[in-house]
């Protein structure tokens, strides 16, 4: 049976056609090269040798690389975008997570996450703001991703190993899709994740980081009024321990220059998992 192989030297990846046989003798299967192809992005199916074209494996090789090409997956995302702001005006959410899955087994659920679904939730805030669509019909929307949200949190299995985080937003913070968004993220990497309720008292944020002891602390801030708030959530966490802090949201993206950590800023929800997946927590400054 003939397929591909990716071998990788100085991150630079070589794709080679081999040719796995039964070694009789040995009572194990063994691969041999065919052919040495190039560089993995230069090779394309007319590289491969004649008599090799019409292999499964290696036509199925090359439609997936099709679906990583820059202009084909900015195609998927869009239609889908288009897709899900459907089935999030119907209140289906469970088509809404058909097509999750659908594009998962591509692309992975962290690109959909960054690339799909953050992007659509802020085209839903914009059409909102620019009266293209009501606000019985926005509000319907928010309530379907809320409910794909919470179905995608129930039904995460990955075992629970890495880090503990707790998740939190200052006192008259109503909006969740941020925390929710990010701890869907950090429990499909393998994180133990304490998503804390909008309202919560200060006093039962700190009863909980005694009691969970976690390795960090987010803070998430959407109104700007609400800044003061978590500032002074912040000087009282910070009074009776030693946790770093990071702070994230639309307050913090509006008013960055009140922030004297640079960390919480613009924060990406991948640079963020690897800021809490290094094991250097100290490069983290509290704000």
């Amino acid at each position: 049976m003939a397929y591909l192989r990716v071998k990788s030297i100085r991150d630079q990846k070589y794709l080679y056609l081999v040719k796995s046989h039964w070694d009789s003798k040995k009572k194990t299967s063994k691969q041999s090269i065919i052919k040495y192809l190039g560089i993995e992005s230069d090779v394309s199916l007319s590289d491969i040798p004649e008599n090799f074209r019409d292999s499964e494996k290696i036509i199925d090789y090359f439609m997936n690389q099709k679906y990583f090409q820059p202009t084909v997956q900015n195609e998927i995302t869009k239609k889908l975008q288009k897709d899900l702001l459907s089935s999030f005006k119907n209140s289906d959410y469970i088509e809404a997570n058909s097509l999750l899955e659908s594009y998962k087994k591509i692309y992975g659920f962290e690109s959909f996450l960054t690339n799909v679904l953050i992007p659509l939730i802020e085209e839903i805030e914009s059409l909102g703001y620019s009266k293209k669509i009501d606000l019985g019909t926005q509000t319907t929307c928010y309530n379907a991703v809320q409910d794909l949200m919470n179905l995608i949190l129930e039904n995460n299995t990955i075992p629970l190993k890495k880090k503990k985080i707790l998740i939190c937003v200052p006192y008259g913070e109503q909006h969740t899709f941020g925390t929710k968004v990010l701890e869907s993220q950090l429990l499909s990497n393998g994180n133990v994740v304490y998503n804390l309720s909008p309202f919560t008292p200060v006093s039962t944020i700190i009863e909980s980081i005694e009691y969970n002891n976690p390795d960090f602390i987010f803070i998430s801030i959407t109104l700007d009024e609400n800044t003061l708030s978590a500032k002074r959530m912040i000087q009282k966490i910070n009074d009776q321990y030693t946790i770093p802090i990071i702070v994230g949201g639309q307050a913090v993206k509006n008013n960055s220059e009140n922030w004297n950590s640079s960390i919480g800023q613009n924060l990406s929800i991948t640079k963020f998992l690897k800021l809490i997946q290094s094991k250097k927590s100290e490069i983290i400054q509290t704000v």
